[in-house]
């Protein structure tokens, strides 16, 4: 019996993992590379590197062939590819989208990019000089970001019928603030 509780288990989370995978083609064993820190001066020059990046779009311009996006680059989960939105920067980078993509649909919009590691490019960030890694992207994924808001389940237990004042509804419970989280989908 016990044998067969742990198969059913075992079954289950590993059922419950391959729901949580990145959309085709962004699959992390593609590329080469998954941020920008591992990325290595003679990548530069190699042009032939696989990488998988993501952030927020800072601008876009319509070329005539492509469509050109700067990105703030952040962390891309491993797993879903999704770009995590409470993480910090650690640079930007130019990506070119083949064909044309509506510039003011893609500003301020979260986004995941493959394709190969094509040099750098130079450029101002407000007065300073900045050396953008440039990605000939073969894939792109905008993802919409959403604003939830949730209830700690801590607060029900703190404010719940059994606490603080032993039996009864606290009147603090009606009044607890709701959390806000941003996911993106």
């Amino acid at each position: 019996m016990r044998k067969k509780t742990w198969l059913i288990l075992t079954a289950l989370s590993l059922g419950l993992v391959g729901c949580v995978s990145a959309p085709q083609g962004f699959e992390p064993k593609r590329f080469d590379a998954l941020n920008l820190k591992s990325v290595q001066l003679q990548d530069y020059d190699c042009q032939c590197k696989k990488v998988r990046l993501g952030g927020k779009v800072i601008s876009a311009t319509a070329l005539k062939n492509q469509t050109k996006i700067e990105v703030l680059n952040q962390t891309v989960a491993y797993f879903s590819a999704k770009p995590i939105v409470d993480s910090h920067s650690d640079g930007r980078f130019i990506a070119y989208l083949n064909g044309f993509v509506e510039p003011e649909n893609l500003k301020e919009q979260y986004v995941t990019v493959a394709g190969v590691l094509k040099g750098k490019e130079t450029g101002n960030i407000d007065q300073a000089e900045y050396s953008y890694p440039v990605v000939q992207a073969d894939q792109y994924r905008i993802w919409k970001l959403v604003k939830e808001y949730y209830y700690d389940p801590d607060d029900f237990y703190d404010y719940g019928p059994f606490r603080p004042y032993g039996w009864g509804f606290s009147s603090r419970f009606f009044w607890a603030e709701p959390r806000v989280r941003y996911n993106l989908y």
